[in-house]
This record gives C-alpha cells, sequence and structure tokens, in this order.
C-alpha cells in the first residue's frame, strides 16, 4: 500500500515522497519511492504504480527493472565460467562489447535480438558465426529465469531465432575438417625453436606442448591439468580430470591411453616442487603463443584444437580401429568421432 509524507525542502518549498510498501508471505517485503514536487502527482504515481506492482508477475518486474543484459553476462560469467573456459569466455566477453548488451533484460524483444544479428552479418560474419551469437544469447536468458528469477520473456528470444533460421541469417556450422600440413608443422616448429633460444627461461615450452597435442590427442586446457599423481607410467595412461562433456562440466574425470610418442614428452618434462601439474602453464597464454606463431609464420585459420583432429586422423592411419582411438581421445559418441576422421589417400595400404 501506498503512503505519501510531505516534507519542507531547506528554501521552504515542499515535496511529496510517495513510498509503496508491499508484504510477501516467506520473503523481505518489497518497497520502492519516489519524490514529487506536487502532491496530485504523487497520487497519481502511486495508483498506477500500485496496478502494475499487482498485476502477475508485476513485483518480479520491478526487481529487476534496472537489469541489462551486460550485468546478466557479468554474473553468468562470475558464477558459471571460470578461466579456462577459454571459448566460452571470448564469445560473451565479445557479446558484451555489442549495443544489445545495454538493453534491459526484462525489456529485450525480439525485433533488439533480428536488427543485432543483421548488424553482425552486415559486418561481414558468416551464419555459424551469428549462429554463436544467438546460442550465447539463448544461455543466458534461460539462465536468468531458471537460476535467478529474472522475469525474461523467452518467447522474444524463439521467435527471433525462428525468423533468423528461416531466412538463414543463422545457420549450423560445417564440420571442420582442417589438418595442418607437414609444412605448416615444420615452420611452427621453427619459430617455436627460435623463440626458446632467444628467451630459454621466459617461454612455454611451445614445441613440446605442440607435438604432445598431437601425440596425444589432448585439448589446450586438457593438458594443463594433467598431473604426475594421474599418470601410470607402467600401463601408459594417464587420467584427464573434468574432460569435456556436452552435458557434465565437473567431474569427469576419464582415464586415457597414451602413445610412446606422448609418453616420451611427458618423460623429459622438469618436476617442479610443489608443483603436482605436468606442463604448469595457463591454456590463454598457450593460445596466445599459438596465435603469434600461425601469424608470424602466416599460416590462415589454423587453430589449436586442430592439432586433436590431428591425432584422431592419426591414428586412424595408423590402423587403429574406432573403438581403439576412442580410448586415446575420449569421444563421448562415435558419430563425433567419424567426423574427425579425414584420412589421406596416400597413407592408405593396398590390401
Amino acid at each position: 500500500m501506498a503512503t505519501i509524507r510531505k516534507r519542507r525542502k531547506k528554501d521552504g518549498s515542499f515535496s511529496y515522497m510517495v513510498q509503496i510498501r508491499i508484504a510477501r508471505r516467506d520473503q523481505p517485503d518489497y518497497s520502492e519511492t519516489k519524490t514529487f514536487p506536487r502532491k496530485a502527482m504523487a497520487e497519481e504515481w502511486a495508483k498506477r504504480r500500485e496496478l502494475e506492482l499487482a498485476s502477475p508477475g508485476g513485483v518480479l518486474t520491478a526487481k529487476w527493472k534496472g537489469v541489462t543484459l551486460h550485468d546478466a553476462m557479468e554474473r553468468y560469467l562470475h558464477e558459471f565460467v571460470d578461466e579456462t573456459g577459454g571459448s566460452k569466455l571470448r564469445a560473451i566477453e565479445q557479446l558484451k562489447r555489442f549495443p544489445i548488451a545495454r538493453v534491459k533484460i526484462t525489456e529485450l524483444s525480439s525485433e533488439q535480438i533480428i536488427e543485432h544479428i543483421q548488424m553482425r552479418r552486415s559486418s561481414g560474419v558468416k551464419p555459424s558465426t551469428a549462429t554463436q551469437d544467438v546460442t550465447w544469447l539463448g544461455i543466458i536468458l534461460r539462465t536468468a529465469t531458471a537460476a535467478w528469477r529474472m522475469p525474461v520473456n523467452l518467447n522474444e528470444f524463439e521467435s527471433a531465432k525462428l525468423l533468423l533460421n528461416s531466412k538463414g541469417l543463422i545457420s549450423r556450422p560445417d564440420s571442420r575438417s582442417r589438418r595442418p600440413t607437414a609444412d605448416e608443422i615444420e615452420k611452427i616448429r621453427a619459430y617455436f625453436v627460435r623463440s626458446q633460444k632467444i628467451r630459454p627461461s621466459a617461454l612455454i615450452p611451445m614445441e613440446d606442448i605442440m607435438d604432445f597435442a598431437i601425440a596425444s590427442a589432448r585439448r589446450q586446457a586438457e593438458i594443463t591439468r594433467l598431473t604426475w599423481d594421474d599418470l601410470d607410467t607402467e600401463a601408459m595412461t594417464c587420467w584427464v580430470r573434468d574432460a569435456k562433456h556436452p552435458r557434465q562440466k565437473w567431474g569427469n574425470h576419464k582415464r586415457f591411453k597414451l602413445t610412446h610418442e606422448a609418453m616420451a614428452i611427458i618423460q623429459r618434462q622438469p618436476r617442479i616442487q610443489g608443483e603436482p601439474r605436468i606442463f604448469p602453464y595457463g591454456p590463454k597464454s598457450i593460445g596466445t603463443r599459438w596465435r603469434a606463431a600461425t601469424t608470424a609464420k602466416r599460416i590462415d585459420d589454423l587453430r589449436f584444437h586442430d592439432l586433436r583432429h590431428e591425432a584422431t586422423s592419426r591414428l586412424f592411419e595408423a590402423g587403429y580401429e574406432i573403438v581403439e582411438v576412442q580410448q586415446f581421445t575420449l569421444h563421448e559418441s562415435w558419430d563425433v568421432l567419424k567426423r574427425y576422421t579425414h584420412l589421406r589417400p596416400e597413407t592408405l595400404q593396398l590390401r
């Protein structure tokens, strides 16, 4: 219920402060105040706000009235993404820089989402790249609804997504089949060797890390989580903690088989007192060094993750069956594993 208090100002004039307080069962009382120069204005606003707050979801909407999409992204990063979530972190950080991030989350409309994607497409991005923006918008909005009880209109998001799909403004990305050539690998290796000679004590041993990625099929962040205690030199296996999983972020610990090349690389790594990790480096730093190398050597569109693709393909070329390859790569799905298999004709042996 609203109460209006008359207050004298320093200059002798009066103002009228409206306070609306609503008692809620099992929750803190909701209240808001606003000041007006005239009593009639205060009374009119009080009546209108009482009607708005009495409508279904009115109090909840008022609670989140000033929260922007940028605020929701910041909270999502704080609560659900750690520093190892490189691709997620970069995607959301980029999304935060666009005008759509300044929109109040309770007022986000399908038109604004469509305008954002049209702007992105007009800047030259592909439909698959624009799809990533839509995907992360959906994740943020659904999290805001489910985890934080923000009154987000998900129907607006779904309507925008449906139209964007029908117009071809967004689409699923093609399965990636990029493999580094032998010449590209040698150019990158030469870059790392030269860098190591210039500053031997200050740099990550990127040559070893690159070769280990190709020999083990491990992802960038997984390499930096491997520990000496999880290594079994006799069985030639190692545990990878919190392995990537489509539905399970934490606790997905799996043991994988090591090739002889991967084991040799591990065994030549120095053991640092008090450091449990085999490769005690940051995944972001590895990514930065990788991009510097590919840029310096003018190698286009070669990602560190493509080394995992290369490793998987080499295992098939070596004659391993799909169920055996899975013991090295830890792919959850055989269908996904097949997409990584791009054998080179010259490697096949005639029978």
